[in-house]
């Protein structure tokens, strides 16, 4: 895999991401479409592919054809709609001659017919890498879980369960697993065991990792193919001894710089909307047009929380301190709308600019739940050594949390953020935020 800003991505997947561009660009070249200079060859692709992204279409994703095509479909319409737009309202418009009309109405069944090409290499298993996972128990059984994931990934896992006789003979423990390694032409093993040293024929690996093969925990493969940290399985000597939690002073000063940017911006871009969603709120309902919670912060710190209300007031009173749920029958008229699109987070603006939040960082959760969450947890603490936010790396990648086993999910994802903690990996939970709300995803 490619590690780019803090997120590993498929070698395969970026191969096709890169062919695909520079495609679309000869495409323009060849049928002399556009004659506007440079800009087009980068202004084309790059709108095309944040349409197809913000669709939720992938090189790898699969459907049914239907919506398949309707999905690229719809991407590329918007790409038309915003180009003609940029380019009505720009002084340097392009020259589209000739028979280019003919070129530019086949293009998207061109671009739809390629990716159609490449998933059918994908079902089919072509340029798939075969890794071997070595060992049994729970590591194993967390790699199968992510299987679908790691075939649109690209991997092929091949298994070599590990048993005491294969520990008490390592003569022939080392004779399968450099036989298997020689068979499938392996260049990645996985190894799944807690006691490595102890049962494992380190002088085999050691051999194999000399000879250009890549050897790496399964707890690391687990991380670099999901996207999260497995807390349950976690050992503290992976946390002191890996990479990451890198806490520079600089890396501190440049959060909080791009948090007060965006803070200012954002409250003077927001603050018209913001009025008609307050006068929205007391027309639909009685009560206050903010709420105000505790919630917990960077080191434990409790601090006060404040959201558009969207809730009908006293919502807590008989119940006391609950997860809110699907269709949540709390949830006033107005206050749905604002969660679809997370409007009722707004003020929360005001938290990020008093230093309370970050832009970026885990939800900040409710003391209540936080006392219950540390002992069913591992690690859990953790998540308070970077400011909450007000969109995370959980968020964008994990539905709305409603139980505990939702709290485990998004903590896992929670703890490789703190883990990957950068300006870039930040500014690329924005772009998914975006791409979230629009979709109207997440929300309860």
């Amino acid at each position: 895999m490619i590690r780019v800003f803090d997120r590993y991505l498929s070698v395969r997947n970026t191969i096709y991401f890169v062919f695909e561009n520079a495609l679309i660009v000869l495409f323009l070249m060849s049928g002399s479409l556009i004659r506007g200079g440079w800009r087009d060859f980068v202004l084309v692709p790059l709108i095309v592919q944040v349409c197809l992204h913000y669709n939720d279409i992938y090189p790898s994703s699969q459907f049914a054809f239907r919506e398949f095509f309707r999905r690229h479909l719809v991407a590329i319409l918007w790409a038309v709609g915003i180009l003609l737009a940029v380019y009505i309202l720009s002084p340097y418009a392009p020259v589209v001659q000739g028979n280019a009309w003919m070129w530019l109405f086949a293009f998207p069944f061109i671009l739809v017919g390629l990716r159609v090409g490449y998933q059918a290499l994908v079902l089919h298993r072509r340029w798939e890498q075969p890794v071997l996972v070595v060992g049994t128990g729970q590591s194993v059984s967390m790699l199968r879980d992510e299987a679908i994931l790691l075939r649109a990934l690209g991997y092929r896992l091949l298994y070599m369960p590990w048993d005491a006789s294969l520990t008490d003979n390592r003569l022939e423990a080392a004779r399968r697993l450099t036989g298997m390694v020689a068979e499938h032409k392996i260049n990645k093993v996985v190894v799944a065991l807690k006691d490595r040293r102890k049962h494992l024929p380190m002088d085999v690996l050691v051999n194999l990792r000399v000879q250009g093969i890549e050897v790496v925990e399964a707890i690391s493969f687990y991380e670099q193919i999901s996207g999260k940290i497995p807390v349950r399985l976690l050992n503290p000597s992976h946390l002191i001894f890996g990479d990451g939690f890198h806490r520079f002073a600089h890396l501190r000063v440049a959060k909080r710089l791009l948090d007060l940017l965006l803070g200012v911006v954002g409250l003077v871009l927001a603050f018209p909307l913001m009025l008609v969603l307050t006068m929205a709120i007391k027309i639909d309902s009685r009560g206050p047009v903010l709420y105000q919670q505790q919630r917990v912060g960077m080191k434990g710190r409790p601090f006060t929380l404040r959201k558009f209300r969207s809730m009908r007031p006293g919502a807590e009173d008989e119940s006391g301190p609950v997860w809110a749920s699907q269709n949540d029958p709390r949830v006033t008229r107005v206050g749905r709308i604002m969660r679809i699109f997370r409007l009722d987070e707004l003020p929360q603006i005001f938290n990020v600019l008093r230093g309370e939040m970050s832009f970026v960082g885990p939800r900040p959760e409710r003391p209540e739940f936080v006392q219950h969450l540390r002992e069913k947890i591992p690690y859990y603490d953790l998540r308070f050594t970077v400011k909450p936010g007000l969109t995370g790396w959980a968020q964008v990648k994990y539905r709305y949390g409603a139980n505990e086993q939702d709290a485990l999910e998004k903590m896992q994802y929670d703890l490789y953020y703190v883990k990957h903690l950068s300006v870039m990996l930040d500014i690329t939970i924005m772009i998914e935020t975006i791409r979230v709300i629009l979709n109207g995803k997440g929300a309860q």
